[in-house]
């Protein structure tokens, strides 16, 4: 509901009166070992005094953090023309009826954050926020929050100015919309189910664009004109009507994420296509193991292992009529060594390969039965992949295979989230092998900067495990910026 003129005129003369798992695996890391990430900036708007030029730049060293807090911000005109500075009452912090937030009201306006900052070692700008583009209406508005970054520091702040280098709005009714350099364009999937608010988390890399909208992640192509800036300012703005008000809270650039808990490879130790732990040990936590010889290697490296249960389950597709017998030969033999089982891993896209519910959900539950307290991961073909898609309901972690463009995966993706329980997390299978889009070594590291920024978006993903080294590619060798660009991310991932 729209607030009356009245109500509005109170609020410019009041406004200064101001089930989750026991037994995850975990990074083996200890914390002598561990690296403290430090986040570029972060502002919860709390506590400033309202009174104080309504708040916007008040107790900026106790509600700001990060290595360029303090940051003043600038009010700017918010327009797709020039005008002056908006009226000091346009943009609050810690109004009596908007605590604790950075307020937008009355009329289109936005703010510059004063200190630029630098895209971080990938190449990307990360950035995250919560807005609530108009309170309180009946979130059928098409009026936006907007998000921007612009190399100029004398912008005026609209999202579609041609000197803004990336914008971003989210619409009260959901709509998202993408603007690069001024022109709008294709965000895939173009809205999110409307809200009162939005959680928002970005990757911004030249040409992509990653993100997840309260749970929904999305993906634009950025063509230019240019490149992104190296370095950029943070711009905040508001269009809306009289009456109406805009909230921003929680604003981060380069936050930190705590979601992503493992990083590892397929196949990294199994008979089939050797030992390879020792090449990647350093930069993951949870690799695949293909049997009890192989969880052995990897208790004598001390780090857990997925272990491989197709075999003890399975002949082809269907349910060995003695998998309980040898379950429980599998069992035995990996007793010595169960510390280092960091989960099991049932048979491989198992509808594609035509299991049915039934017996994969009789796998999922056997093994839970016995191990309740073990991660089990099931990880579907993308041919699987639709709304009326069943995981057995006991499947811990589920992810998906699919190696094509990325907004192809975001939109399966989306499909997968949509069929699983709260408590089930995602995972994420980087292509590791030249193939398709990607077949140059440069063409697949960016990708795997592309799956960790959309990890990073996604507090439902948990992990990432790469495929396709050893199985298509014959060594780290042959695609040494890929490996490089994974070791890299498997060291952010696990801080270390």
């Amino acid at each position: 509901m729209y607030l009356s003129r009245l109500h509005w005129l109170a609020l410019l003369l009041c406004g200064c009166g101001a089930p989750a798992l026991d037994s995850e695996p975990e990074a083996l890391t200890s914390a002598s070992q561990a690296v403290v990430l430090v986040e570029s900036f972060r502002d919860s708007f709390n506590g400033a005094n309202n009174a104080n030029n309504t708040g916007l730049n008040d107790n900026l060293t106790a509600r700001q953090s990060g290595t360029l807090a303090p940051a003043t911000y600038t009010r700017v005109p918010g327009l797709w023309y020039s005008a002056p500075a908006p009226s000091i009452w346009w943009a609050q912090v810690n109004h009596i009826w908007h605590p604790d937030t950075l307020s937008f009201h009355e009329s289109t306006s936005a703010l510059r954050m004063d200190k630029p900052f630098n895209r971080d070692a990938s190449g990307a700008f990360r950035l995250s926020f919560v807005a609530e583009p108009i309170v309180s209406d009946a979130r059928d508005s098409s009026n936006w929050a907007s998000v921007m970054l612009g190399a100029s520091s004398a912008s005026s702040g609209f999202v579609a100015n041609a000197d803004i280098d990336f914008g971003f709005l989210v619409r009260s009714n959901g709509g998202l919309t993408v603007f690069d350099n001024g022109t709008q364009v294709t965000v895939t999937p173009s809205s999110v189910p409307a809200a009162d608010r939005y959680v928002v988390s970005l990757s911004v890399r030249d040409g992509q664009v990653l993100g997840t909208v309260n749970g929904t992640s999305f993906s634009a192509t950025l063509n230019g004109p240019t490149a992104l800036p190296g370095q950029a300012y943070l711009y905040l703005g508001a269009y809306l009507e009289a009456g109406q008000v805009t909230r921003f809270d929680d604003v981060a650039v380069s936050p930190v994420v705590d979601h992503l808990k493992h990083y590892g490879y397929y196949w990294a130790q199994s008979s089939s296509y050797g030992s390879h732990l020792d090449e990647v040990t350093a930069h993951t936590n949870l690799n695949f193991a293909q049997g009890p010889a192989d969880l052995a290697a990897c208790a004598a490296r001390g780090v857990k292992c997925l272990l491989e249960t197709r075999w003890q389950f399975f002949n082809g597709a269907t349910l060995r009529p003695d998998y309980a017998q040898a379950w429980s030969q599998l069992v035995s033999a990996i007793n010595p060594y169960l510390g280092s089982v960091g989960g099991f891993y049932v048979i491989d896209e198992p509808y594609w390969n035509g299991v049915s519910v039934q017996d994969l959900t009789t796998c999922v539950n056997t093994i839970k039965d016995t191990f309740p307290n073990i991660p089990v991961m099931v990880v579907h073909a993308v041919p699987s992949i639709s709304p009326s898609l069943v995981t057995p309901a006991r499947a811990d972690w589920v992810g998906f295979d699919h190696y094509g463009p990325l907004s192809e995966v975001v939109g399966y993706l989306n499909t997968l989230r949509s069929t699983l329980a709260p408590n089930q997390k995602l995972w994420l299978v980087p292509q590791s092998f030249r193939s398709g889009p990607y077949s140059t070594d440069a063409a697949l590291a960016r990708a795997n900067w592309e799956y960790y920024d959309l990890a990073r978006t996604d507090p439902r993903i948990l992990g990432l495990l790469n495929f396709g080294l050893w199985t298509h590619e014959s060594s780290a060798s042959a695609i040494p910026q890929t490996f490089a660009a994974q070791q890299t991310i498997g060291k952010e991932l696990l801080r270390r």
